[in-house]
């Protein structure tokens, strides 16, 4: 039983991991020159959320160690669950959407060309 969790947890967390990462990617788009300072304050913010919510389980849940064990086991995996759904949820209704916001999308259509003007020097 070991095993199969284990390599759904791998899963899930790796689909986090890259999910979280595009979306930030996306969000900076071209704008290179703030690019480590949102994968920085996203990292920062990764960091500590998941040190508050580690603190808070431990802190709540230490005197049972089979509540411990229940935790660690389900959360990863309840995370790859709702990481599979809002992953396939936001490419069901907002594909065309993230398409376009994209550098890389093939999906894009291209932009118009620029017509020249009447009597304008080539």
């Amino acid at each position: 039983m070991v095993y199969p969790c284990a390599v759904i947890t791998g899963v899930g967390i790796a689909m986090m991991l890259n999910t979280g990462t595009s979306l930030i990617s996306d969000v900076i788009g071209t704008e290179s020159s703030s690019s480590a300072f949102v994968y920085g304050i996203y990292s920062f913010l990764d960091k500590m959320s998941n040190g508050f919510l580690l603190y808070y389980l431990v802190a709540n849940f230490s005197d049972s160690p089979n509540a411990l064990s229940w935790i660690m086991a389900a959360v990863p995996i309840l995370a790859a669950i709702g990481t599979t759904f809002f992953t396939w949820l936001g490419l069901r209704m907002y594909s065309d959407k993230l398409a376009k916001m994209s550098v890389g999308s093939v999906i894009k259509k291209p932009k118009a060309s620029v017509v020249a003007r009447k009597g304008s020097v080539a």
